[in-house]
């Protein structure tokens, strides 16, 4: 058995993160993070919120989820999920009743003998010729001859192509990481920012992306087609990706 609180606050620390960093990174408010360094769980909304929260900053940190939950679990905090998930079995207003299944199938046959009718009223009327006198030709009345469609010009498709070579995949290799992605550089737009499960991926386009990976030895980057050359190590890392090119920083 060890301590949840003191491993997530240790492992904070030696990262030198503050608790505002965190709740920017995570969107984990900063008096959840504390609860859980604290062990504090009254203070969180629920136990599902709890394993979410938990789940979310262990792997923000470079840390194994499972270990963290499970070890929550062996302490009685996690009764089964059948019983306590906020939607989770049936209750009375939702209880089917058999008399709903029977109005089903009437209203489903309702129809399909409707759809028979009127396919079979369509058939009757295809085989008959029009009122001549309300033809097209008769009112005067002309379809327009097809355009012939144009090629894309040159220029056109080394545009598209110009387009596709500014695309960047991030991929979840060996297991799962936090990851933030954000235009041109630390502080631009968020286009990215959770937790990228084992085998998701992620596209992103733009001339310079900044990332910032929890976990990166667990990371593909593919860079316009080519993959990256792999990161090591469990600490965050900040990167950003410019000219087709990825440059770790800090």
């Amino acid at each position: 058995m060890f301590e949840i609180g003191n491993t997530l606050r240790e492992s904070r620390v030696r990262r030198n993160l503050t608790l505002q960093q965190v709740e920017e990174d995570t969107k984990i408010r900063v008096k959840y993070v504390q609860a859980m360094e604290n062990e504090d769980w009254d203070v969180m909304p629920g136990v599902t919120y709890v394993k979410g929260f938990l789940r979310t900053y262990a792997t923000y940190l470079g840390l194994d989820p499972n270990v963290i939950i499970d070890e929550y679990r062996s302490r009685g905090f996690a009764p089964s999920a059948e019983r306590h998930e906020p939607f989770g079995g049936s209750s009375v207003i939702g209880k089917p009743h058999s008399h709903r299944g029977r109005n089903t199938i009437v209203l489903v046959a309702v129809i399909c003998l409707l759809v028979l009718a009127v396919i079979y009223a369509l058939g009757m009327n295809s085989g008959k010729d029009p009122d001549p006198s309300t033809k097209p030709g008769a009112l005067g009345i002309t379809s327009p001859s097809p355009t012939p469609s144009k090629k894309p010009s040159p220029n056109a498709t080394q545009a598209v192509k110009a387009g596709l070579r500014d695309l960047v995949n991030v991929e979840a290799v060996d297991g799962d990481c936090w990851v933030q992605v954000r235009r041109d550089d630390a502080n631009g737009i968020i286009l990215f920012s959770g937790t990228l499960k084992k085998g998701e991926r992620k596209s992103f386009k733009g001339k310079v992306l900044w990332l910032r990976m929890g976990n990166p030895s667990v990371l593909q980057l593919t860079i316009e087609g080519s993959k990256a050359k792999p990161i090591d190590g469990v600490d965050p890392v900040d990167a950003i990706i410019q000219n087709g090119k990825l440059e770790r920083q800090g």
